[in-house]
C-alpha cells in the first residue's frame, strides 16, 4: 500500500509540476511559444494521471470512458461544423490533431473533467440529483474561467469575439447527459484525483486570466 500511495504521489507531482511550469511558460510572453503547443501533452498526462491513480480498468469503466469520450467529441465536431449548438466558433491548432475540424483531445477534456467533477460530488453525496446536476454546474463554472483565456490564447476564437450565452447553456445541458450515463453505471472514482484535477484547473486558468 505505502509503495502504491507512493507511486500514485509521483504521478500527482509530475502532474502539478506541469502545470506551474505551463503557467509560468504561458503567463510570460517570450516563452508561450514554446509552451503553447505543448498543450496536448498536458491534456494527455492529466488523462493518464486520472487512470493511473483512479485504477479502475475494468471493462464497464473503459466502455463508460468510450461513450463519455465519444459524447463529448460528437458535441464539439457537431458544434464546429454547424455553429447550432454551442454557438459559432473554431478551433485553432493548439490542440494538436483534428478530425472533422475538431481536436481528439478535446473529447479527452471532456472525458477527465466529467469524470472528476463527479468524483468531487461522490465525496459528499451519493444521491442521484445532486450526481447528475452538481456536477454539470461544477463543469460550466469551469468553462467561464477557460473561456477568456481560451480566447486570448487563440485555443479557439467566437464569431465577432463573442462568447454566446449559447455556449454555456449547451455545455451544462450535454454536461447533463454525460453525468446521467455515469450514474447510471455507477463508478466508484477516486476522490483524491478528482479535487486534484479541478484544483489545479481552477488555479491555472484563474491566474491566466490575471496575468495574460
Amino acid at each position: 500500500m505505502i509503495k502504491n500511495n507512493s507511486v500514485e504521489n509521483r504521478w500527482i507531482l509530475l502532474l502539478l509540476l506541469f502545470y506551474f511550469f505551463g503557467f509560468l511558460g504561458i503567463a510570460i510572453p517570450e516563452y508561450r511559444d514554446f509552451f503553447l503547443p505543448l498543450t496536448p501533452l498536458n491534456l494527455l498526462l492529466t488523462f493518464v494521471v486520472f487512470y493511473k491513480v483512479n485504477k479502475d480498468f475494468s471493462q464497464r469503466f473503459v466502455i463508460l470512458s468510450l461513450l463519455v469520450f465519444l459524447i463529448g467529441f460528437s458535441v464539439e465536431s457537431i458544434g464546429v461544423a454547424t455553429g447550432v449548438l454551442f454557438g459559432s466558433y473554431s478551433y485553432g491548432n493548439s490542440f494538436g490533431f483534428k478530425l472533422f475540424e475538431t481536436p481528439v483531445m478535446i473529447g479527452v477534456n471532456w472525458l477527465f473533467l466529467a469524470f472528476s467533477t463527479y468524483g468531487i460530488v461522490q465525496f459528499f453525496t451519493k444521491k442521484a440529483l445532486w450526481l447528475i446536476f452538481i456536477p454539470p454546474l461544477l463543469m460550466t463554472t469551469l468553462d467561464f474561467l477557460v473561456e477568456p483565456v481560451a480566447m486570448k490564447l487563440s485555443f479557439w476564437s467566437w464569431e465577432n469575439d463573442i462568447i454566446p450565452m449559447q455556449n454555456y447553456a449547451m455545455w451544462f445541458i450535454t454536461s447533463i447527459a454525460i453525468h446521467g450515463l455515469i450514474y447510471l453505471l455507477r463508478p466508484k472514482i477516486n476522490a483524491k484525483i478528482s479535487f486534484i484535477i479541478i484544483g489545479v484547473q481552477v488555479l491555472f486558468f484563474g491566474f491566466l486570466n490575471i496575468f495574460l
